[in-house]
């Protein structure tokens, strides 16, 4: 696991996310369409809602943002490859008081969500993450020592989470974590043969479906 720091004034995801809501994320609290303890409530809100009918209308200002952290930031990052795969469109997280999302301790390659080995996970908050709002992880596969990721909007969480279990906790903390997460594939890491689909979204992990490459 590694944590990043990336330039808010250069990637300024916070800010354009609060431009659609047309409100500060640190007053969502104030704001909530939530059903108290609602299982996967972070993916079933009017504010997730909002986010993925503007990205179906149109919503070129966030993907020209989300291309240009995938290559200028994280690409670089990987310094033997010309090219970087990347999930088409990440996804958005709003982990609200009271509710809690995937509260079973997973790895994103196991039967159930059947992610290809060679992904690599991108935790990024938009609001504060930690304690019961944010994600749990454990440190090596298969080690059990899950810890609650601690990080603040600037930051970036870069895990292994094909293998790395993962899970979140009933959020007591009172406040609502916004985020984004996504996955990306060096190259050289790629299997072009594999032919499964993602369980929630029916699209076959591939260029051109799951992904693209920048």
């Amino acid at each position: 696991m590694k944590v990043l720091n990336f330039n808010k004034e250069q990637y300024p995801f916070k800010e354009l996310v609060e431009d659609l809501y047309d409100i500060k994320l640190n007053e969502l609290d104030d704001n909530l369409d939530h059903k108290e303890g609602t299982v996967g409530a972070d993916t079933d809100s009017i504010w997730h809602k909002t986010f993925y009918n503007k990205i179906r209308e149109g919503y070129p200002e966030f993907v020209e943002l989300y291309e240009k952290f995938i290559k200028n930031f994280l690409k670089p990052l990987f310094v033997d490859e010309d090219k970087l795969i990347y999930q088409k469109l990440p996804s958005f997280r709003v982990c609200q008081p009271g509710g809690k999302a995937v509260y079973i301790p997973h790895y994103d390659g196991d039967k159930l969500h059947k992610h290809p080995p060679g992904e690599i996970n991108i935790f990024m908050p938009l609001t504060r993450a930690y304690g019961n709002n944010s994600m749990y992880v454990e440190s090596i596969p298969g080690l059990g020592d899950f810890k609650s990721v601690d990080l603040e909007y600037g930051n970036v969480l870069m895990f292994y989470g094909n293998r790395q279990r993962h899970f979140n906790k009933y959020n007591d903390t009172g406040k609502t974590r916004c985020s984004f997460d996504f996955r990306v594939i060096p190259p050289v890491n790629y299997d072009e043969s594999y032919n499964l689909e993602s369980a929630t979204m029916k699209n076959k992990f591939s260029v051109g479906g799951y992904y693209d490459i920048i």
